[in-house]
């Protein structure tokens, strides 16, 4: 018995030195899963799989929720110049959450969040201070075209392209840049590069934080989620329309891109789950996985909706549903700078961008061949097809 007993305990002591010296967390087994990943689905609950002791959810992302929330009114408010004149200092004060902005009394008072604050907030404070600028200025030209939304929009002039579209003299459509902009500054930023980065993801997760049910490790991973989706599944049906869904901004688009397309919106939703389930189980190697996916194929899903719109542009005759398409593939494209390590960088952007809306006529000279050379740059970092087309 001796001979067989000391050789599993020297064994035992080397493993535990082994463990030592790299300060690692040893990977729990299947039995010491407080969360079994075998349990999670994709209809599984995110909101009551982690629960206390007493049973109550430890996870919170109220302040994902609000800023969301700010996002869809400011974008609210935008869509309505193509009636009536819009300000550009109101603009700004939601964006920064200032002078009681909001209709919604309840975000006028959450003065601690605020868009702009977290708008490219990986980015250096100069940098990211260019970006919200950006942003900024997008505002000034709205105020400046809304206040012709009652002439037709030509060549060379502002105003209403068929009927519909809000568009400046070059046929850029700055409430597309707006929207499709933000989804990557504000939500792709802070869950690829904040949330799911170094300094969040080494936040303690031996105690719950002051007052609080959760660690502030799982209440990060937490956060993260919360840019992509309020609900506790995803993608989520409406239940009153099993055709529609109910997520917004990047959820939304995330969604899109399925397994049709190269994309796997379950698969991030998973991925999601049990990162959240590895952080309960002390299981760091899994967190750090599902993080390397979620960066990975929360960009690819950008750079294919990117893709898509290009295409859909090409294809278009008519001037406003061309320029419309156009104009979300280009806020996409701008989105692609706030991947982790991205492909498409800011440097990159900027050049692809310029490509699309440098010349002297902007969109309405821009010729096939200059669509297809941004379109298949992008594609080929990625690896996507290039003829793909989001049902968007």
């Amino acid at each position: 018995m001796k001979k067989l007993i000391i050789p599993v305990l020297s064994a035992a002591v080397l493993f535990t030195a082994s463990c030592s010296k790299k300060e690692s967390t040893v990977v729990p087994t299947v039995t010491e899963q407080k969360v079994p990943y075998a349990s999670l689905t994709s209809s599984t609950n995110y909101l009551t799989t982690f629960v206390d002791e007493s049973g109550k959810s430890t996870v919170d992302f109220s302040g994902q929720t609000t800023r969301t929330m700010m996002f869809s009114e400011l974008d609210a408010y935008i869509k309505t110049g193509n009636t009536a004149a819009i300000s550009a200092a109101k603009m700004k004060d939601m964006f920064e959450n200032k002078n009681s902005p909001f209709a919604d009394a309840a975000l006028n008072s959450a003065t601690d969040k605020v868009i702009a604050s977290k708008t490219a907030g990986s980015f250096s404070a100069a940098e990211a201070d260019a970006e919200r600028q950006t942003f900024i200025g997008y505002f000034n030209e709205l105020e400046r075209i809304s206040a012709l939304n009652g002439q037709p929009a030509e060549q060379g002039k502002a105003g209403m392209l068929g009927g519909k579209r809000l568009v400046d003299e070059k046929g850029f459509e700055y409430g597309q840049f707006f929207q499709k902009g933000l989804m990557g500054a504000l939500m792709l930023d802070q869950i690829s590069n904040v949330y799911l980065g170094a300094d969040k993801q080494s936040a303690d997760n031996t105690v719950k934080a002051e007052g609080r049910n959760y660690t502030a490790l799982e209440h990060h991973w937490d956060e993260a989620y919360g840019y992509l989706t309020k609900n506790e599944v995803f993608p989520k049906q409406d239940p009153a329309d099993a055709t529609k869904y109910l997520e917004s901004f990047l959820g939304g688009y995330v969604r899109q891109v399925n397994a049709n397309v190269g994309g796997d919106p379950e698969g991030i939703f998973l991925a999601f789950l049990k990162g959240r389930a590895a952080i309960v189980n002390n299981d760091m190697a899994t967190r750090d996985e599902q993080i390397a996916y979620l960066r990975t194929n929360l960009e690819k899903a950008v750079a294919t909706v990117a893709v898509s719109y290009l295409n859909k542009g090409m294809k278009s005759t008519d001037a406003a549903a061309k320029f419309h398409e156009l104009s979300e593939g280009a806020g996409f494209i701008y989105s692609l700078r706030y991947g982790y390590n991205a492909k498409i960088n800011r440097t990159k952007s900027d050049e692809l961008l310029n490509m699309l809306k440098g010349g002297k006529d902007g969109f309405w000279s821009l010729t096939k061949a200059e669509i297809e050379k941004v379109r298949d740059e992008i594609a080929g970092a990625f690896g996507i097809d290039k003829t793909t087309e989001v049902n968007h």
